[in-house]
């Protein structure tokens, strides 16, 4: 994530989700990595002072093993290199950017390789969405830069899209469903009790954007923005 705060987003994970956080990078690009249970589960940056972000984001961190490569492409397509690659270490080269509508997104390039996909445990992520002003738009970026397939579907009847990389769902894309608010990625965090959680987030400083409702995907989700402005979803999966 970007954070504008990343002391009260340390804090605020820690209460709610009880991530562990430590400082690594660089002085001039500090990064700060999550941990659950002694394993990496998110990283963190400091939003600088010329961000155009009007508060905290959560990326979506895409693994690939040409950086520099996939960024010359994105640029060819009316992306943006917001901060260089930069070494962690620990976890590789990693790189933020943009897509043409605003949404910020990682490259990484993992120095121990990307881990084994196993079942997701509770407090960790499930799936990552990108809420678009132009579904169009943003599923002729995605599919162009990162060489992707596309599956339509329905969502509570809403469109859609799946973006699919080697055979495997990647995120998906759907129409924003906030006003007056730029393309942004919203990542989802898988918990057995949505209602807790979320009374938790309340309570440890988070307002509460979509509120845990049984007309949407059954009572399984909600949606708050942490105390520095992040939008983070929790979902129940699978849906009963």
């Amino acid at each position: 994530m970007v954070s504008p705060e990343p002391e009260t987003s340390a804090k605020f994970y820690k209460n709610v989700f009880g991530w562990t956080s430590k400082q690594t990078g660089t002085e001039e690009e500090p990064y700060w990595l999550f941990s659950l249970n002694g394993k990496p589960v998110a990283g963190m940056y400091r939003m600088r002072e010329n961000n155009k972000l009007a508060g905290g984001e959560w990326l979506s961190y895409f693994s690939v093993n040409s950086p520099g490569d996939l960024i010359s492409k994105l640029k060819s397509n009316g992306g943006n290199l917001v901060i260089k690659q930069t070494d962690i270490p620990g976890r590789g080269k990693v790189a933020l950017l943009s897509d043409p509508q605003g949404a910020y997104f990682a490259l990484i390039k993992s120095s121990n390789g990307d881990p084994e996909i196993n079942r997701t445990t509770e407090f960790s992520f499930l799936w990552s969405e990108l809420w678009s002003n132009d579904m169009a738009k943003s599923e002729d970026f995605y599919k162009t830069v990162f060489n992707s397939q596309i599956k339509n579907q329905k969502d509570d009847e809403r469109d859609y899209t799946v973006i699919i990389s080697d055979s495997k769902p990647a995120f998906g894309i759907i129409k924003n469903p906030v006003e007056n608010v730029r393309s942004h990625f919203i990542q989802y965090i898988l918990v057995n009790d949505v209602k807790g959680i979320e009374k938790k987030a309340k309570d440890a400083g988070a307002k509460i954007i979509i509120p845990a409702d049984s007309s949407i995907r059954n009572g399984t989700v909600s949606v708050f923005a942490d105390p520095t402005g992040a939008p983070v979803a929790i979902q129940k999966w699978p849906v009963e």
